[in-house]
């Protein structure tokens, strides 16, 4: 067994899978952040890593109306603090922190003729203040 079936959950709530794009969720774990880091006149690099590493996460979604549009969105109605529990591939377990999410774009991809909106697949990105 890798996960418990999701690979996001946030305020209790799982990520419905049924809306993440196949190939939909991307992470790249643990980043290492550099303070100061440079290379030398002989082009040999001299690190300073920080102890802080950060893991960020990406979702994308399938083509969403709009009905699933607002449930996406119910996923975080702060962007800028969103307490989240994410898988994390280097680590092979869930991680808990917290995170912002960037900009979302939304397309719409096409009206129905009911005049229901319809929208290309939305990615979205969690970006973790540190952990």
């Amino acid at each position: 067994m890798t996960g418990n079936g999701y690979v996001l959950k946030v305020g209790g709530t799982v990520f419905p899978n049924a809306l993440i794009a196949k190939g939909g969720y991307s992470n790249t774990p643990n980043r290492r952040q550099d303070k100061n880091s440079y290379t030398d006149a002989r082009g040999e690099t001299h690190r300073n890593i920080l102890p802080v590493k950060r893991t960020t996460s990406k979702i994308k979604t399938m083509p969403l109306t709009y009905g699933q549009k607002l449930i996406v969105q119910a996923f975080f109605p702060n962007r800028d603090h969103v307490t989240a529990i994410r898988w994390n591939d280097e680590d092979n377990s869930y991680e808990t922190g917290e995170c912002y999410i960037p900009d979302v774009e939304y397309v719409v991809d096409h009206i129905d003729s009911d005049g229901n909106f319809h929208y290309q697949p939305v990615e979205i990105e969690f970006i973790a203040y540190g952990e």
